[in-house]
């Protein structure tokens, strides 16, 4: 096939070379007779047409013309015929064979058609092996759902801990509580030692300080005794000094109107001879 595609573009290639050889000849023809460089190009245009124009038309004479004829002469003879009538025979057994192929399928189409029953109970026989198997899962889904309901071994720690961070927190701020109502009882009012448990409650929860109203002490207290209990809370809450006197002054400012916060800062773990509320380091 690939041989005979060479030949056939060999073949034009020739015949268009051919056809111009013969344009460049006549334009060159038309130049002796004294004819422009326009003229002479227009020459060969033509005459490549008109050649190659005169070639179809001689190839569409002999294929329907001259080809006909000459076959009629040469079936004349005796070997030529022979030759045609072998050609002609070679499709025959590629007939045969296809028409084979249909009769040695059709027992295949019996059989299936005898085996419909048995294919029924084996779909039958499947169907059922695959309900069996589908239900195998969903026993076996529970015991998966309930291990992954269960928490893990660090959900668990994780969850102990919290909860025992959360037990000594509360109980330290119970004992500030009591430690607080015990010592300020008699120098506080009911409702004033009631807003005071819940500022202290306040600031130990909150990072930030709690907005208070002024709490009055009783005249009794000096102005040591509310820095030594601002130093007793917030060494128990663990609050550093500069907060805890802030926070002080905002709730004693009536006690500590004249005493600067840097000055609470400093002071407020310092001991002298008399006062009421001494500094006590174990109060939770």
């Amino acid at each position: 096939m690939e041989q005979k595609k060479i030949e056939h573009i060999t073949l034009h290639l020739m015949i268009f070379g051919t056809i111009i050889i013969i344009g460049i000849l006549a334009r060159q023809t038309a130049l002796l007779y004294g004819w422009d460089e326009f003229s002479s190009y227009l020459v060969l245009v033509v005459c490549s047409i008109v050649t190659g124009a005169i070639y179809l038309n001689l190839q569409m004479a002999f294929t329907q013309i001259l080809s006909p004829a000459i076959e009629k002469c040469f079936l004349r003879f005796e070997c030529y015929r022979s030759k045609i009538v072998v050609v002609e025979e070679c499709p025959d057994p590629i007939e045969e064979v296809v028409d084979v192929e249909p009769i040695v399928s059709e027992p295949t189409i019996e059989v299936e058609t005898t085996s419909d029953t048995s294919e029924e109970v084996l779909t039958s026989i499947h169907t059922g092996s695959d309900e069996g198997e589908a239900k195998l899962p969903k026993e076996d889904a529970t015991p998966s759902i309930e291990e992954s309901n269960q928490p893990s071994e660090y959900e668990v720690l994780r969850a102990n801990a919290m909860a025992e961070k959360e037990r000594a927190s509360q109980e330290k701020l119970n004992k500030v509580i009591t430690y607080t109502k015990r010592t300020l009882v008699p120098y506080l009012d009911e409702e004033s030692l009631h807003r005071l448990c819940g500022y202290i409650t306040e600031y130990y929860l909150s990072d930030s300080l709690p907005k208070v109203e002024s709490i009055k002490l009783s005249s009794q207290l000096k102005t040591i005794d509310a820095m030594h209990f601002g130093w007793n809370i917030g060494k128990a809450f663990g609050k550093p000094r500069l907060q805890t006197a802030t926070f002080i002054k905002r709730v004693f400012a009536h006690t500590l109107r004249d005493v600067e916060i840097s000055t609470i800062e400093r002071k407020m773990s310092h001991t002298e001879s008399e006062c009421k509320i001494k500094l006590d380091k174990n109060v939770a």
